[in-house]
């Protein structure tokens, strides 16, 4: 389980570091990942078997009575996708149009959240932390946490 928020720059190249960390938990440990676009203008990077295994099954289950939605959505999520695997410094190469997509600049958070790593740039995460706030402290009552 990927968990922990780090803070690292993504150099002018699109190569942004990986915290040991993070790299550590990758499923076979051979540093291979696959990045696609997320929900909210972040990254979303999984380690391959996640990917694979998880995903295809929940893809093919969506909850959505229109399956033009589906497909649209599919489209958007595996079109999208691409492998990233570490280079010997624990670092991964994002593409200009992933990196357009979620407005990655300078600062980059890099978010454990369960069975996928985020990357968001700084400044939306900050933002974004500060509006989710609210419903973290509604729901963490119903979960007496």
């Amino acid at each position: 389980m990927y968990l922990g928020t780090f803070e690292h720059t993504i150099d002018p190249k699109g190569r942004l570091f990986i915290p040991a960390k993070l790299r550590e938990q990758n499923a076979k440990g051979d540093g291979k990942f696959i990045l696609t676009q997320g929900l909210e203008a972040c990254l979303y990077l999984f380690d391959h078997d996640t990917f694979h295994s998880n995903l295809a099954s929940k893809l093919d289950t969506l909850p959505v009575k229109n399956q033009q939605d589906a497909r649209a959505f599919k489209r958007l999520l595996l079109a999208g996708a691409r492998d990233a695997t570490l280079d010997d410094m624990g670092r991964i190469l994002i593409s200009k149009s992933m990196i357009e997509f979620a407005n990655l600049k300078k600062d980059v958070s890099i978010l454990g959240v369960g069975q996928r790593i985020e990357l968001w740039s700084t400044s939306q995460w900050l933002k974004y932390n500060k509006r989710a706030l609210t419903t973290f402290q509604r729901l963490g009552k119903h979960l007496e946490i």
